[in-house]
């Protein structure tokens, strides 16, 4: 099974959440930014880092980036 991620981002340009969805376009799971770190590069490399280890040992998907 593959996710494949998408960043969201607000109107200024913060990110606030990576949607996975299958191959088929399908849902498959939300991470949420949390608001009260900071929006630096650094932050959001560990956040993708985290959210793409959740869905690939939690969920069973491999991530496809």
């Amino acid at each position: 099974m593959i996710a494949i991620p998408t960043d969201i981002y607000d109107k200024d340009g913060n990110m606030i959440a990576i949607e996975f969805n299958d191959e088929a376009g399908d849902f498959v799971v939300e991470a949420v930014w949390d608001d009260r770190d900071a929006q630096t590069s650094e932050n959001r490399t560990a956040f993708r880092e985290w959210a793409y280890k959740f869905v690939k040992t939690n969920l069973g998907y491999e991530v496809k980036t």
